[in-house]
């Protein structure tokens, strides 16, 4: 369904970067004519894809009762889909799902009403609200929060709490806008600069309930995130340096291991340690999680030597 002129914004715009994905969009699309909430839209950039994704889409939006925004790029990876897909987005709030995820039937529902728990003079602190993901099988993917509403940020999360793992939610869409993906750092960015830099100024307040599904396949991005890292170490240098900046308390064991990190990464990158210490966020961190840092760079060339033909091939 296309949009008509002077139809009304939808309060949510569910944001799908898709390379490849005839075989699993429709899956998603089902989990979204079976939400609960109706006030959405489904704003969809294919990153380039050869297979049938268009002709699905299109199929698709002849049939839905929801609008659909369909665009094609050339492949410039999935951060960049992202940026495209917030820039279209006519909703208050943008909720970001893979191609190969689907929701469960009341996830916006649910999501709005998390964002509306929020006092209104408060929410202008809060860029989003977020719950948690299961495999198919209805295994978690991620860890639970420490309590069933729990609000934080991504950050502390975290360096903090320790909580790990793939989360699902909603984030207004102005601080999408205000909080790019950046588009020079190669094909491929780690999404934890962007949550990390939105971290240092807005809440997250999260729930212990279950909004979606995840079914990580065989040579998609997170079956890929060794090679990825590795092959687009840029974006894993900025994150761990901003990672070791953050002002906001953290365990001296996350402080360690993003330094350790940040000499990781600055080693494959080709900086020596006079111009680690000197771009460090704290040198006297960067010192003390140099040995560590030095293993992990050594470790990666080795990964990198044993999958020269891997990378040489590369392609998206």
């Amino acid at each position: 369904m296309k949009a008509s002129p002077g139809e009304r914004a939808a309060r949510v715009s569910v944001i799908t970067t898709a390379y490849q994905r005839e075989g699993t969009l429709p899956r998603l699309y089902a989990s979204l004519a079976a939400q609960t909430m109706r006030d959405f839209e489904w704003v969809i950039v294919d990153d380039g894809s050869t297979d049938g994704t268009g002709d699905l889409v299109r199929s698709l939006q002849a049939e839905a009762d929801f609008r659909i925004d369909y665009s094609r790029q050339e492949n410039q990876g999935k951060h960049a889909a992202v940026n495209r897909a917030v820039e279209l987005a006519r909703g208050e709030f943008c909720s970001i799902i893979d191609s190969d995820d689907w929701f469960e039937p009341d996830a916006l529902e649910r999501m709005v009403a998390g964002w509306e728990s929020i006092p209104a003079e408060q929410r202008s602190g809060y860029a989003d609200v977020e719950g948690l993901r299961v495999d198919p099988e209805g295994d978690l993917v991620c860890d639970s929060y420490p309590r069933d509403v729990f609000d934080s940020n991504a950050f502390e999360l975290i360096a903090l709490h320790g909580v790990y793992g793939d989360k699902i939610g909603m984030f207004r869409r102005d601080v999408l806008l205000e909080f790019p993906f950046p588009e020079d750092m190669g094909w491929h960015v780690t999404p934890a600069l962007v949550w990390n830099r939105i971290a240092a100024r807005y809440s997250t307040r999260y729930f212990n309930q279950v909004w979606a599904f995840t079914d990580y396949r065989e040579g998609g991005l997170t079956d890929r995130e060794t090679e990825l890292r590795l092959r687009f170490p840029d974006s894993q240098l900025e994150y761990w340096t901003e990672y070791a900046s953050m002002t906001k308390p953290m365990r001296a064991k996350s402080r360690y291991r993003a330094h350790a990190n940040y000499v990781r990464y600055s080693l494959l990158g080709g900086a020596g340690p006079r111009l680690q210490l000197g771009g460090s966020p704290s040198p006297v961190w960067t010192a003390l999680a140099w040995p560590p840092g030095l293993l992990l760079y050594l470790r990666d060339r080795r990964w990198l030597a044993r999958n020269r033909d891997l990378v040489e091939a590369w392609s998206p």
